[in-house]
């Protein structure tokens, strides 16, 4: 059925961002060359290691909640939230970022990415309320008759919908934004060399401290892994990317026999299910490589080599299912970078 008009069942839980493989490996080690601030935002863990990282958690934890108080769907005086709920508020810069990167990487991938598919996460039990009952056919054909960037666009720094029930979900590129928004930050202060990580997304700027590349840990995409760092399946040295991972073996449930993973086909309604376990896309802004990193998991390998070959800003590596074993495929400069490898 549809969701009725201002629906607005939303819990205030923190902002658990999906995310997704990533794992600092021997960034950077705590000391006088490479000072570190970590701690909990967004749901999820931070660190940030750069010269003088050890003076600034105060300035980035309120920048991560600004964040949060603009992007997160589970907080229900947030920005997006009352975008939902009809309010007549006017969208944060924070917001318009976030809904610019999710319109271009829309067309991009011919709407394999789709923040408006917030009423199908929800029906599969992965929006604010989870649950694990898959939805009726019934349910599934009518909210996709909801989904669509094309039924929004911002006119006179509003948010204008073409129908009132459509609602957006920013989990698939605020884990990156929030990245990104912390980099430009430390930018702003005239530092170049820095590691920024949230939940896993990753984006250096220049080199260590040392004048070393950053190394960055991508996690073995088997279920039931739920350790970043633990199983490791490669390892790379990066300068001047960002770097982000989307995968299913972390956030599914297990329906009769059938895994449900929280990444959902907009074409379908219906889960994706295709040979590819995870994608790890590298790009300018974090932003751009967390939207792309979940459109490729929609697409399967195929599609995401095809896009790849005519995005050559984007760098990726695809790991997937085939004849039961674990293969991989890696751009030319993402190969350039492994320093180990364990598929």
């Amino acid at each position: 059925m549809l969701l009725p008009k201002n629906s607005c069942r939303i819990n205030k839980l923190p902002l658990l961002l999906l995310g997704l493989a990533l794992a600092l490996a021997a960034g950077c080690s705590v000391g006088a060359t490479c000072p570190r601030c970590e701690g909990v935002a967004l749901g999820t863990t931070y660190a940030v290691a750069c010269n003088g990282a050890d003076t600034l958690q105060n300035e980035v934890e309120q920048l991560l909640q600004r964040v949060e108080k603009s992007l997160s769907v589970y907080d229900e005086e947030s920005v997006i939230s009352k975008l939902n709920c009809n309010e007549d508020v006017a969208p944060d810069s924070y917001f318009l970022e976030c809904f610019e990167v999710a319109q271009q990487v829309s067309r991009q991938t011919g709407g394999a990415f789709d923040a408006s598919a917030s009423p199908l996460f929800a029906a599969w039990g992965f929006g604010a309320e989870e649950h694990s009952s898959p939805p009726a056919q019934r349910q599934i054909d009518s909210l996709k008759q909801l989904c669509g960037m094309d039924k929004f666009s911002v006119f006179n720094n509003r948010l204008v919908k073409s129908d009132p029930r459509a609602q957006l979900n920013a989990n698939a590129v605020a884990k990156g934004y929030a990245v990104d928004v912390v980099a430009s930050f430390l930018e702003s202060r005239g530092i170049t060399g820095y590691m920024v990580e949230i939940g896993g997304e990753v984006r250096c700027g220049g080199a260590k401290p040392n004048g070393s590349k950053w190394t960055v840990g991508i996690d073995m995409p088997r279920d039931g892994n739920f350790t970043p760092g633990a199983d490791m399946a490669c390892a790379i040295e990066i300068c001047h990317r960002a770097i982000a991972t989307s995968g299913n073996y972390r956030r599914f449930y297990v329906s009769g026999n059938e895994k449900i993973p929280h990444t959902i086909n907009p074409a379908t309604g219906r889960p994706a299910h295709n040979s590819l376990l995870s994608a790890t896309v590298a790009a300018a802004t974090c932003a751009v490589a967390d939207a792309y990193a979940t459109a490729f998991m929609v697409m399967g390998v195929d599609s995401a080599k095809a896009l790849l070959n005519r995005h050559r800003e984007l760098e990726a590596l695809l790991i997937f299912a085939e004849q039961q074993q674990l293969k991989y495929y890696a751009t030319p400069n993402f190969k350039k970078w492994l320093i180990e490898n364990n598929i």
